[in-house]
């Protein structure tokens, strides 16, 4: 049986995920040694915690047809796509009803070909693939029909991959007065806090739970945060995007005083007792004083929605602060540098879409009805 377990690097104390085979009590081998390979790039600690699931998958897909997993190819690897956007439960389907028996999406499938593949990528730069046998699993769109069109192409072509067309969709945004609600259905200062800093900011869920006190300490002197690339957070908060520093446009006031409200009436003693210097924090029960963890920042938003109906969660109100401020004008460039894309086609490919379908100002209306 091969399962995750979570693992502690005995030098940098760092956390991170083992794929571990339970019959031989040893890691799986070639997976570990590509994982610990992300970990070297630096790769966000979610990502490489979701190459592991994905790779998990695959590992029991092989054992499951006895393969060996250094000699899957081209057709091997399209069998797998089809076992895993079906959950296992058939192999073979008309292409009619497989979009409706589907049980992963299409994204979720092309994020397993991305770990698959760059997987093997690795092993051919380490010399345990042969670089043409890793040639006969990269594939670009092809004319084949039933469900192998667009997964295979009857001729091998190096370097391209497998993927799945992936449905172009805007996940949204929410509306001035549902982010309202949200922060007036706050209990303390810090959730708050929390809702107004991810609609005036737009950092990401390992951004927001990864500021430290010392990020923040120019808040009222320049009305701005700081988001800083960290290795060593306790509740394994990391930046995937880039360091910056980001401005706080609108509302800076009302954000100042929640901010001092909960250092000064909720910021627990015992937090500075543990000296981690982390903002966000537990302020009750057991673990009070400790930084506050992705689960918990989830049942937040859960209770959340029990109060107000309304499903809410932190990309979300990315999503929302990017829409607002190219509706207000802002140049993609800079939106792109306030979200910490990399690429600006990054950002056009998240957002242009919408722009080219409506007007945005008439889709923002609709979305306040």
């Amino acid at each position: 049986m091969i399962t995750i377990e979570r693992a502690i690097d005995p030098q940098t104390k760092e956390r991170f995920s083992c794929v571990f085979d339970t019959k031989t009590c040893l890691p799986v081998e070639p997976i570990q040694r590509y994982l610990n390979y992300c970990r070297k790039r630096q790769l966000a600690a979610n990502t490489v915690q979701t190459y592991a699931f994905r790779l998990l998958n695959f590992w029991q897909w092989l054992e499951y047809k006895s393969l060996d997993w250094q000699q899957v190819g081209s057709y091997e690897l399209a069998d797998f796509v089809n076992w895993y956007l079906l959950g296992g439960d058939v192999e073979v389907i008309s292409e009619e009803v497989r979009e409706v028996v589907s049980k992963r999406s299409a994204r979720t499938v092309n994020q397993a070909i991305t770990a698959i593949q760059e997987m093997y990528e690795f092993h051919v730069l380490e010399g345990r693939i042969d670089d043409k046998q890793f040639a006969y699993q990269q594939y670009g769109w092809g004319k084949r029909s039933g469900f192998l069109r667009g997964i295979v192409k009857s001729s091998p072509q190096k370097r391209k991959r497998i993927k799945l067309k992936e449905p172009s969709c805007f996940p949204g945004c929410l509306t001035n007065e549902q982010v309202s609600q949200l922060a007036n259905a706050c209990y303390t200062y810090r959730d708050r806090l929390i809702v107004m800093l991810l609609r005036e900011t737009g950092v990401r869920r390992g951004e927001l739970l990864g500021l430290h006190l010392i990020d923040v300490q120019e808040i009222d002197v320049t009305g701005r945060i700081r988001i800083i690339k960290r290795n060593d957070n306790p509740n394994g908060a990391f930046v995937k995007g880039q360091s910056r520093e980001i401005p706080i446009l609108h509302n800076r006031k009302a954000i100042q005083e929640t901010f001092h409200a909960y250092l000064l009436k909720e910021y627990p003693p015992e937090a500075e007792k543990f000296q981690h210097g982390m903002l966000f924090v537990n302020l009750d029960g057991k673990y009070k004083g400790k930084p506050m963890t992705s689960a918990r920042l989830n049942n937040l938003f859960y209770q959340l929605r029990d109060r107000t109906g309304i499903r809410a969660y932190p990309h979300l109100f990315r999503h929302t602060f990017a829409t607002r401020m190219l509706q207000a004008g802002y140049m993609d460039q800079y939106v792109q540098q306030l979200l910490g894309h990399k690429s600006i086609v990054t950002t056009k490919d998240i957002y242009s879409h919408v722009l080219q379908e409506m007007n945005l100002d008439d889709y923002l209306t609709n979305a306040e009805e």
